[in-house]
């Protein structure tokens, strides 16, 4: 079974040698000069893993780790910069990108935004540092309506549909927005954590656009990424909405500090 190691986020991370083993051996078993997507199915990580006599409970969590957490190895990244994508029904691909696949977006550039903290300190005593608790400190404090200039609803979390082309993609949250002229738009949310790998991604990025577009066609859209960051803080970046992960650019970027009056 592979090792778990404690993160100083507190959150146990796979031991990513094992991982690398296993996620390099699929990639060389579809590597083609000048191909730029391979195809695999999910079951051939679970023969990967036979093959090199490697015991991993959960298969998934590598493909979820690359996709998510961590880089590919550096075996597959210096032959350019790919990534993993969903591609149907139990089917994932290598995608070659012209971009890398995850943002580098420096917060700490962005003068920080006082917003007196909304949150009922009943309520703020028991939140963590995950995506969940991030969500509901965008709730209270509207911090999506702000961002947006908009009058947001809050529609649900956890939004789930199966796209087209792509299997299952989740938004992390959704919200439906108005301004002034009464014109409607559909806001998707990723959230990010604290934890410094947590980042991101253009492949994410472009599925949520997707997804959108399929469930709320003749929509006006704002496709927004949160985090929260190692100093408290709060970033949010809009992208624009195209479907192609290279053609993804970010619009805006905004940093918000949550404070209690008096401080």
């Amino acid at each position: 079974m592979a090792k778990r190691i404690k993160q100083e986020s507190g959150n146990y991370e796979p031991e990513i040698t094992r991982y690398d083993e296993v996620i390099l051996t699929l990639f060389k078993r579809h590597h083609q000069s000048g191909v730029k997507r391979l195809i695999f199915e999910k079951d051939e990580i679970e023969d990967v893993c036979q093959e090199l006599n490697i015991k991993v409970r959960n298969i998934p969590d590598i493909l979820y780790t690359y996709r998510v957490r961590r880089d590919l190895p550096n075996e597959i990244s210096a032959t350019g910069h790919w990534a993993i994508e969903s591609a149907g029904k139990s089917a994932y691909a290598f995608i070659l990108l012209e971009n890398p696949p995850r943002f580098e977006i420096q917060f700490q550039d962005y003068e920080p935004i006082n917003i007196y903290n909304a949150i009922p300190e009943i309520v703020d005593g028991y939140l963590r540092r995950d995506e969940q608790s991030l969500l509901t400190k965008l709730i209270y404090n509207r911090l999506i309506d702000i961002f947006c200039e908009l009058t947001c609803f809050h529609i649900q979390n956890h939004y789930r549909s199966f796209v087209n082309g792509i299997g299952e993609v989740e938004l992390d949250a959704v919200y439906v927005g108005v301004n002034k002229s009464g014109n409607l738009f559909v806001i998707p949310i990723e959230a990010k954590s604290r934890a410094d790998n947590d980042r991101i991604g253009r492949i994410q990025i472009s599925q949520m656009a997707q997804l959108v577009k399929q469930d709320f066609p003749d929509s006006i859209y704002r496709i927004l990424a949160v985090k929260e960051l190692p100093d408290k803080t709060i970033g949010v970046v809009e992208f624009n909405d195209k479907n192609n992960p290279d053609e993804i650019k970010i619009l805006s970027v905004s940093r918000y500090k949550l404070i209690r009056r008096g401080e």
